[in-house]
């Protein structure tokens, strides 16, 4: 074999083996990734875990060697490293990481919404809803009304950053601002038809107010706030056929006061502990995707089979009038 011939032969061999030897590349390749991704996302959870033990301030509900185990994961996770004091703070349980981050209220403010949130995402946890481990931020902006995502109204639930945005005039109202938390906890997928979302409004603040006993949202807004958005008193009886479901802001805010009203009701005839659990165990298993005209009649039905455990299903047809009452055909 002439040294031409043989490098000919050499370069055609080394390109066969090349061309076979791409799959494996590949695959051990994307194995490689996968594994990078699969260990990103479980160290992600880990942090979750570590922070969500790290906010708790109960020194007997985790154990020193957990919380040990907490502060040392985060900091091997942590971009930039605590210094010796903070970690020996955090070990002996003396110093616990914020649940919540503030601006824009005054220090007596900040303490009290401090609180009632941290209650609030304890009866949300005790009703099943999975409430984020992440740090929540209430921002308030001066004036009636704020914007977001293109969108202008007097508070909202930003998903981005897990925070509560809300106009000064409305920082006070302690149902409207944990309305804003309670959407996220309901989240509602965005191809879901406008019905659920007249309902999805109403179960919003049906839960804030059975949390604070207290049915009207924004009673507790300025002068100023209530001029431009009348507070919405759950305790009216106003039929359905009012919330227009063209337009979204009777969707958002008839949809809060005629359907938050239905169930205020319910929670009337049942006593809070079991309308509450009722309601959140219905809206658990309420299908986001049912079809557009369907969610009013297909939620009440739910709402009425699940009623049928309590009380030995003595209270069906008193709530069933609830809804009739509104104008919902069965």
């Amino acid at each position: 074999m002439t040294p031409d011939t043989w490098l000919d032969t050499a370069d055609k061999l080394s390109r066969i083996f090349s061309i076979g030897a791409i799959p494996l590349v590949l695959g051990v390749g994307g194995w490689l990734i996968q594994r990078k991704l699969q260990d990103r996302s479980i160290r992600r959870d880990y942090v979750k875990l570590a922070l969500t033990l790290l906010q708790n301030t109960d020194k007997e509900k985790v154990p020193p060697a957990i919380r040990e185990w907490a502060v040392d994961l985060l900091n091997e996770n942590s971009p930039t490293k605590l210094n010796a004091q903070a970690i020996q703070s955090l070990k002996s349980g003396d110093v616990t990481l914020p649940a919540f981050s503030f601006s824009g209220l005054t220090p007596e403010l900040t303490q009290a919404v401090a609180s009632y949130l941290e209650d609030f995402k304890k009866y949300l946890v005790n009703l099943g809803f999975t409430v984020p481990t992440e740090t929540i931020s209430v921002k308030v902006l001066p004036g009636t009304a704020v914007e977001s995502g293109g969108s202008r109204g007097v508070a909202f639930w930003e998903a981005d950053n897990h925070s509560i945005l809300a106009a000064s005039a409305f920082a006070s109202d302690r149902a409207m601002l944990l309305r804003q938390f309670t959407h996220a906890m309901l989240d509602p997928a965005e191809t879901s038809p406008w019905d659920y979302f007249a309902i999805e409004s109403g179960a919003a603040s049906y839960f804030s107010c059975s949390f604070l006993n207290h049915p009207v949202v924004g009673d507790k807004a300025s002068a100023a706030g209530k001029a431009i958005l009348p507070p919405r008193d759950l305790r009216k009886q106003r039929p359905f056929s009012a919330i227009d479901l063209k337009q979204w802001e009777s969707i958002q805010n008839d949809g809060s006061e005629i359907w938050g009203g239905a169930l205020w009701q319910v929670r009337q005839l049942l006593g809070q502990a079991k309308a509450d659990r009722l309601i959140a165990d219905t809206w658990h298993a309420f299908g986001s995707e049912v079809e557009e005209g369907e969610a009013y009649a297909s939620f009440a039905n739910a709402l009425l089979a699940n009623a049928k455990s309590i009380d030995d299903g003595g209270r069906a047809k008193q709530m069933q009038a609830i809804f009739e009452n509104r104008g919902l055909d069965f």
